[in-house]
C-alpha cells in the first residue's frame, strides 16, 4: 500500500474497502489533475481557433479593402481621361467654331471688294 494510502487508512482505524479506496486515492488525484490539464487544454485549443477564425476575418476585410481601392482608384482614372477627352473636344470645336465671323474688320464672305470714302468701324 502507498504510504498515503497507509496513512489514511491508519487515521480511519481499519482496512479493507477503506484501505483499497485510500490506495486508489493518489490514482484518483492523479487523473483528476490529468482531467484539468485536458480541459485547460481544450480550452486553449478553443481559444487558439477563435484567435485563427478571427485573425482570418480580418485578413479577409483587408483583402475586400484592398480591392476596393483599387477598384475606386481605377474608376477616378477613367474619369478623369473621360473628361481630359472631354476638354480636347471642346477645345477642337472652339477653335474651328469661329469661321469667317472671328473677325469685324471683313464681312461674312472676306474682304469687301468696294471701298467708299464712308467711314467704318476703325474711323477711316
Amino acid at each position: 500500500m502507498p504510504p498515503v494510502g497507509a496513512a489514511i487508512a491508519g487515521l480511519l482505524g481499519t482496512t479493507g474497502v477503506v484501505a483499497t479506496t485510500a490506495a486508489l486515492l493518489p490514482t484518483a488525484i492523479a487523473a483528476g489533475g490529468t482531467a484539468a490539464a485536458l480541459a485547460q487544454g481544450n480550452s486553449a485549443s478553443k481559444k487558439a481557433s477563435a484567435a485563427a477564425q478571427e485573425q482570418a476575418k480580418k485578413q479577409s476585410a483587408l483583402e475586400t479593402e484592398v480591392n476596393q481601392r483599387a477598384a475606386n482608384q481605377e474608376s477616378e482614372t477613367n474619369a478623369i481621361n473621360t473628361r481630359d477627352q472631354a476638354r480636347r473636344r471642346q477645345a477642337g470645336l472652339a477653335i474651328g467654331a469661329g469661321g469667317r465671323q472671328d473677325t469685324i474688320l471683313t464681312g461674312p464672305l472676306g474682304a469687301a471688294g468696294e471701298t467708299s470714302g464712308k467711314k467704318t468701324l476703325l474711323g477711316s
